[in-house]
């Protein structure tokens, strides 16, 4: 592995999981919070989640991002996860319990929203 910045794990690399069977190369970027796996087309959900919980840890939670039309960029065989805060909010299929400000944005938010209301 090279750097905190952006270990490259590959196939060839002592300790792949037998399991990562479509992955190829495996990038993460920690200051990008970026988890890139590059794989031979066949890459499925659980392979995907496998790579997460093993390089990010269980309970990280990633997103994929599908861009505009204009804006994709798809020249290789490769998928991006993107490692979310602890506190940043995402989508917990019916599990969110109590919502609540989690940034300074949201708190700010959520005071203009407030005071719309007493106005």
């Amino acid at each position: 592995m090279t750097s905190r910045s952006r270990p490259i794990i590959t196939r060839a690399d002592a300790g792949w999981p037998e399991e990562w069977t479509a992955a190829s190369r495996v990038y993460l970027d920690w200051d990008l919070c970026l988890l890139s796996v590059e794989h031979d087309g066949s890459i499925t959900w659980d392979e995907l989640q496998a790579i997460k919980n093993n390089l990010a840890g269980g309970v990280a939670v990633t997103i994929e991002v599908y861009p505009p039309a204009d804006r994709v960029v798809n020249n290789i065989a490769m998928r991006h996860l993107w490692l979310l805060g602890d506190d940043e909010w995402w989508p917990d299929l019916g599990r969110e319990g109590e919502v609540r400000p989690a940034t300074l944005r949201d708190r700010y938010l959520a005071a203009q929203l407030i005071d719309g209301d007493r106005q």
